[in-house]
């Protein structure tokens, strides 16, 4: 579940992503092990011991990305060490997919115990994945799905409701307004998509103008760019979205140059130090928080 943070009340929020659970589901594909009755630091029942041989590779592109280091490294390897195995992280670290591909492929070729794929761009991974889960590797996708694959499982936010809560919050702070308004994102991903179509459901029905989603290449200067020409070329621009954790800084900082703050209605994902900041500054109106160590 999400919910939006306004620039008064920053709540935390949303669905869970990554890590514990993508590990320990595919931990769960190996044989079982003795399990501990005690509790983990997370208050959580303790979970089974698998093998310290055992290697798990969470791959993306973009591998070092603030906020896959902020939140999904470090619960990887938190989780790692309650269960005993061993945590590899692999992938490009640019928005890559040829080097992402690649790195799935040369994972599956060295016969890990399991792998986590963040299904960036899902139609290039859909070969890999099958290739992984025919050579006996177990697959779960994580943060973006690949749902055309035979990956086991998909652990992640419902995008769907994120852009539903990012245009219910942008109605909100409209006021009745009407115009057009921009959406930022990955638009080849699988997620932002459905995040995409869930923002339409709701803001159509308000009767704004929601114009073709743009791409950033989840890059904060990209997004400012981007956000920067829309707003020089659309006159009756009254609101910004973003889906990808870089856009709201970079919407925020082409509103602020344009001195546009308090005049155009900004939302987006995550909710990080520059995010907050954003919204304590009257910039960034919403944000939709993920709980990624979950």
């Amino acid at each position: 579940m999400s919910k939006t943070m306004s620039r008064r009340n920053l709540l935390k929020t949303a669905g869970a992503v990554t890590g514990a659970h993508a590990l320990a589901s595919l931990t769960g594909c190996e044989k079982s092990h003795t399990t501990s009755s005690s509790e983990t630091e997370l208050g959580r029942p303790a979970l089974s011991r698998a093998s310290a041989n055992e290697e798990y590779v969470w791959i993306s592109a973009n591998a070092n990305l603030p906020l896959f280091v902020a939140h999904d490294h470090p619960a990887l390897f938190q989780i790692g060490k309650e269960l005993g195995v061993k945590v590899t992280l692999a992938g490009p670290n640019t928005v890559d997919i040829p080097a992402l591909v690649a790195a799935v492929e040369q994972t599956t070729a060295r016969r890990p115990a399991g792998m986590m794929v963040v299904g960036w761009e899902p139609s290039a991974l859909v070969p890999a994945i099958n290739q992984a889960i025919e050579s006996g590797v177990p697959v779960v996708c994580v943060d973006g799905d690949v749902p055309a694959s035979k990956r086991l499982s998909f652990i992640g936010t419902d995008w769907y409701d994120v852009g539903v809560r990012q245009a219910q919050a942008m109605i909100r702070a409209l006021k009745g307004r009407r115009g057009s308004v921009a959406l930022l994102g990955l638009i080849e991903q699988y997620i932002d998509q459905q995040a995409f179509a869930g923002f339409r459901s709701v803001a159509e029905k308000a009767a704004l103008t929601v114009m073709e989603p743009q791409q950033d290449k989840g890059n904060q200067a990209e997004a400012a760019r981007v956000a920067a020409a829309i707003i020089q070329a659309t006159p009756d621009l009254v609101g910004m979205a973003g889906f990808d954790s870089e856009t709201g800084p970079g919407v925020g900082q082409a509103i602020k140059e344009a001195g546009k703050a308090g005049q155009l209605v900004a939302t987006c994902i995550e909710s990080e130090d520059k995010h907050q900041q954003l919204i304590r500054e009257g910039v960034l109106t919403a944000a939709i928080k993920q709980k990624r160590e979950l």
